[in-house]
């Protein structure tokens, strides 16, 4: 009875999120997440559906330091100073323009982007293929 106990509890931490991983090596500021990087406490792979897998941690973490959601980002998409495409989509009309995005930003963050024809500032949502869509 004890074990399904503990198989109990050890399942509802995993479930809601709050597993402990650590960093097996250095993992530098701005570096992404992989499955080689982090084990479990216990010094296991993690599961292959780990949140923490493909974000970037925010600052340097030291081997056997906690990796948490809190210490990690989302993986940037567009760094500050990309020339990124900028597109306007509305209905059938479609307008293509280049642009210089003054911020980092992941997908679906909002950034930014000056258009470097009319030197406008424009504000739009990153997309997964790294263009950004203007509002």
């Amino acid at each position: 009875m004890a074990v399904l106990t503990a198989l109990g509890a050890s399942l509802a931490v995993y479930l809601s999120g709050s597993a402990s991983f650590v960093a097996t090596d250095v993992i530098r500021a701005g570096d992404r997440i992989t499955s080689a990087s982090i084990s479990t406490e216990a010094g296991e792979a993690p599961p292959s559906d780990t949140p923490l897998i493909g974000r970037e941690v925010r600052r340097t973490v030291y081997a056997g330091q906690e990796v948490s959601m809190q210490n990690t980002q989302p993986a940037r998409v567009i760094e500050r100073n990309q020339v990124v495409t900028l597109k306007y989509i509305r209905g059938g009309l479609e307008i293509t323009t280049s642009g210089r995005a003054m911020a980092e930003a992941a997908v679906n963050e909002t950034v930014a982007v000056m258009n470097l024809q009319s030197r406008q500032m424009v504000h739009g949502i990153v997309q997964k293929d790294g263009w950004v869509l203007a509002q």
